[in-house]
């Protein structure tokens, strides 16, 4: 008999203890499903609404709340109903708030026994809570996250083992929520970014794309924004009469708020220009209807002047705009205009006053220009300052005005030192041409259509204003060099686009500098591109990319610039002193057959456009003449082609190569190598060969420089 009750009290042990195992195993499953249900992708409120129905399951819970800790505002918040508005409390207050602040468990068996209770989420609800455990949610990283709150056991009060039960799985809850919190943040932020690039897009949309054409002036502008959008503006409309109303504004901050308010200023200028409106009225009214509109703490600094091209005046309001700086050719002198009344917004114009009139004079520059020029700073407290925009009005007056923008721009760059740009840029430069017909003009700017046939007018655009400067051969050489690579790239790549391509080109003593600007295209950063591999085996060597691999050898620097499908590309090369002249050969070589060499100067030949010409020179060599560039390859690989398997190209009388040019000598070569030959230029000049060495072509060619 005793052995038998040993044997029950046995049994009866291994039962208890395979029903702690069954226990365990069975909360280790609902973790389990807990955790399947928690990881599926879900929205925030969603993913809180499967945490509380989960927690209700797994404690058998009659009701229960997510707690969201609101760290900006020291808060938690939750819903107590599908769709119901949010309830906030402060973090300190109740037992969430002492879960929330002591990151531990908070077990109480009767809440109306309880002090730290908050009996008012009851009398609100009408629900009466007899126990409670509270459970602090904390995510991977040891940050607290909420509180996780379940109410009124349905058999019983919590107990130790809902505690463990319930910690297991409010550690899972927090890594969930944390994902969905950091999911809904990323689909915002990417809401956020597409809202504010159209917003940019809308507004750039919005400037002028280009300035109006007015006899006997050159106009331009600028707007570059410190942020995605900004709060400054520019217009030219033009009036009935034949004039030109100016607007720049620059409302308060920056970003979407200031940018709606800055585009509403152009708006009412040209609604008030469709109804016919003058000057005095026009400011006046677009004054009274943003006092209305804008809160009290904004406003609008705004010029708004009339360039009468007839008279050749400007006349002006200037709300909070200025300096306005007025550079007379005559005298070199800069005067400074200060505002003639306060910002738009900021009152009622009862009696505005008379508008301000300047006279402009042949040759005159008015640059008008927001604060965030002026104020430009260099990351060590210093500012940009008006002196340094007087001295580049007085250098640079005689250019386009285009190019004076640029320039501006470059120099605020460059005293920025890589500081981000605090706040909006806006430039508008108004120039009275020295006489009629001047233009920033053939001399010095000039727009080519979109064609490889444009190289010829091209080449001899660029040898004018370089050869009138005296800018040196070697010089020379890179600039043209360069500027056709970019120009030829344009036109490859984008054939089909919009309006001419401008060529601008300016000559001082230190540097040239050339601007190519295509005004519809799509984004490519000539500045970005890699460099091409000179040393690669020759069965991988292409021409693609070698040109711009060129040009950045031949310039000292490179700048792009794209807003609105409008590419800049800015290249400068420093100038050298120019050589001594050289002395010419007696007798010009002759062709075959005795031909005479025709004559050839970059640029420009017996008074027609520079030439190419290939054909069989002395020896039965082939003999390039003139220049070889992107227009002429056409003609020379059918010439090549044609051709018994020649090897050697005489280079005497060619003058330039582009890098299209080294694609076509390329082709040939790798032909001549399946034959077991190999390409040999001879008589190659300096200029040339310089291109070669900077290609790599000179390991791959065999080159014999031309005797000096």
């Amino acid at each position: 008999m005793p052995a038998r009750v040993e044997a029950d009290h046995g049994q009866g042990a291994m039962t208890e203890h395979d029903n702690s195992h069954v226990w365990a195993d069975e909360r280790v499953v609902r973790i389990l499903d807990a955790v399947r249900v928690l990881a599926r992708p879900v929205k925030l409120d969603a993913m809180l609404d499967e945490v509380l129905d989960v927690a209700k399951e797994l404690l058998d819970a009659e009701s229960g709340s997510v707690w969201r800790y609101l760290e900006a505002s020291h808060e938690l918040e939750a819903r107590f109903a599908p769709g119901a508005p949010p309830v906030r409390i402060s973090a300190d207050r109740g037992l969430a708030g002492e879960c929330l602040r002591t990151r531990k468990v908070i077990n109480v068996p009767d809440c109306y026994a309880e002090a730290r209770f908050d009996r008012s989420v009851d009398l609100d609800s009408g629900h009466r809570t007899r126990c409670m455990l509270s459970l602090p949610l904390i995510d991977q990283d040891g940050a607290i996250i909420g509180v996780l709150q379940v109410l009124n056991r349905r058999h019983g009060v919590f107990g130790p083992e809902d505690e463990q039960l319930a910690g297991v799985f409010a550690a899972q809850c927090a890594v969930a929520l944390h994902r969905a919190q950091l999911t809904e943040r990323l689909v915002q932020s990417e809401r956020v970014r597409r809202e504010i690039e159209v917003a940019r897009l809308v507004q750039m949309s919005t400037l002028p794309k280009t300035p109006p054409a007015i006899a006997g002036y050159d106009i331009a502008g600028a707007f570059r924004p410190a942020d995605e959008t900004g709060g400054d503006t520019y217009d030219f409309v033009p009036t009935p009469d034949g004039c030109v109303m100016v607007l720049m504004g620059d409302a308060t901050g920056h970003g979407i708020g200031p940018a709606l308010s800055a585009t509403q200023v152009r708006a009412m200028l040209r609604v008030a220009q469709r109804l016919g409106a003058g000057l005095d009225d026009t400011f006046r009214h677009i004054n009274d209807q943003l006092v209305a509109d804008l809160p009290e703490d904004r406003f609008v600094t705004a010029f708004l002047g009339l360039l009468d091209p007839h008279r050749h005046t400007l006349s002006y309001h200037s709300g909070g705009q200025g300096p306005l700086l007025h550079f007379h050719a005559a005298t070199r002198r800069v005067d400074t205009h200060p505002p003639t009344t306060a910002p738009l917004g900021a009152m009622e114009q009862t009696a505005l006053r008379p508008p301000r009139t300047l006279a402009l004079a042949p040759g005159d520059v008015f640059a008008l220009l927001s604060d965030g020029v002026y104020e430009y700073n260099d990351g060590a407290g210093n500012e940009f300052g008006e002196s340094a925009v007087t001295a580049l009005l007085s250098r640079h007056h005689t250019g386009s005005m285009a190019h004076l923008r640029d320039l501006l721009l470059d120099a605020l760059r460059r005293f920025g030192n890589g500081t981000a740009q605090q706040d909006d840029i806006s430039i508008v430069l108004i120039r009275r041409l020295a006489v009629p017909g001047d233009a920033p003009s053939d001399s010095t700017r000039q727009a080519f259509p979109r064609r490889f046939e444009a190289l010829d007018g091209i080449f001899a655009f660029l040898h004018a204003a370089l050869d009138a400067n005296g800018v040196a051969a070697s010089d020379a050489y890179a600039v043209t060099l360069a500027a056709e690579e970019l120009f030829t790239n344009m036109v490859k790549y984008n054939p089909a686009g919009g309006g001419r391509i401008l060529i601008e080109i300016e000559c001082p003593q230190e540097q040239v500098t050339c601007r190519l600007t295509d005004p519809d295209s799509e984004r490519f950063d000539v500045t970005r591109t890699p460099d091409v591999d000179t040393g690669a085996p020759l069965e991988h060597r292409r021409p693609g990319g070698l040109g711009l691999h060129l040009v950045r050898r031949l310039v000292d620097t490179l700048d792009y610039e794209y807003a609105n499908r409008r590419s800049v590309i800015v290249f400068r090369k420093a100038r050298s002193a120019p050589p001594l002249p050289e002395s010419q050969p007696a007798d010009a070589p002759t062709g075959e057959g005795g031909r005479q060499a025709l004559p050839y100067s970059p640029g420009v030949s017996d008074g027609k456009a520079a030439m190419f010409e290939i054909g069989y020179g002395a020896g039965g060599a082939i003999a390039l003449i003139g220049r070889f560039d992107a227009a002429q390859c056409g003609k020379a690989e059918q010439f090549i082609s044609a051709a018994n398997a020649p090897s050697v190209f005489d280079f005497a009388r060619l003058e330039y190569i582009s890098s299209a040019g080294l694609g076509v000598l390329l082709k040939a070569h790798k032909r001549l190598l399946a034959s077991g030959a190999r390409l040999h230029l001879v008589n190659v000049n300096s200029h040339i060969y310089d291109i070669f060495r900077f290609s790599g072509f000179d390991q791959v060619f065999e080159v014999e420089r031309q005797q000096t």
